[in-house]
């Protein structure tokens, strides 16, 4: 099963359970974790803390596939993570979500959205509204890809994008799960502003200073135990 191409994780299976189990696991440098799909029960697991995080940082991203091993069996399974919980203060990992990779199906995710670009919008008075941080979309496992990167050059006060607008950079194999009329991001005037333009006598000119644009990076934060 094993391919040259291969992501491995190693993991260890573990049968106890609850909050002070996790505990001690994360005090251990180890994070639990649960491997769930593909029609088989879900199997508790832990992960090296620092080997994991290596992981990450260097060609195995969030949407990546890994091959999980179990250690010390012949046990070995394709997954990727679907969710990971951190800590919100120290950004340790709390637990992590692996869903099992079927070759043929599908998998219903939820993919980021960056945006680039110099806003001409911005230029001319207005301010950047992104609305829409992540959209979920069902996809075939080939054909992942880590995030949807949206050029806001040309965008102008009042004009926005949409889900639909974002089609054609879906592989032919996904659709989006979303309204197709969700705005994503949107260039507006600011309220302050619209409403001084408003109450200024005719041919008064009102003069503003152009906002940056309002992008905040995407982070997956969990505070809660999920053991």
């Amino acid at each position: 099963m094993t391919e040259s191409n291969d992501i491995v994780m190693t993991v260890e299976k573990r049968s106890d359970h609850g909050t002070e189990t996790a505990r001690k696991l994360r005090r251990a440098g180890r994070v639990p974790a649960v491997v769930y799909g593909g029609d088989k029960p879900p199997m508790s697991i832990s992960v090296d803390e620092h080997s994991f995080r290596e992981l990450l940082r260097g060609k195995g991203g969030e949407h990546t596939i890994f091959l999980l091993k179990l250690e010390g069996a012949k046990e070995e399974r394709r997954a990727m993570i679907r969710e990971i919980q951190r800590d919100p203060i120290s950004g340790r990992f709390i637990h992590v979500d692996f869903i099992r990779i079927t070759a043929g199906q599908k998998l219903h995710i939820r993919m980021p959205v960056e945006l680039k670009g110099d806003c001409v919008g911005v230029r001319h008075g207005g301010r950047v509204d992104f609305v829409s941080r992540e959209l979920e979309v069902e996809i075939l496992p080939s054909d992942m890809f880590d995030k949807f990167t949206i050029d806001i050059s040309d965008l102008d006060v009042g004009h926005h994008i949409s889900v639909s607008d974002l089609e054609r950079l879906l592989p032919a194999s996904a659709r989006f799960l979303e309204d197709a009329h969700r705005v994503v991001v949107v260039v507006e005037m600011p309220k302050v502003v619209a409403a001084e333009a408003e109450a200024a006598p005719a041919g008064e000119l009102v003069i503003t200073e152009a906002a940056e644009p309002e992008v905040i990076r995407k982070g997956k934060v969990a505070a809660e135990e999920s053991e």
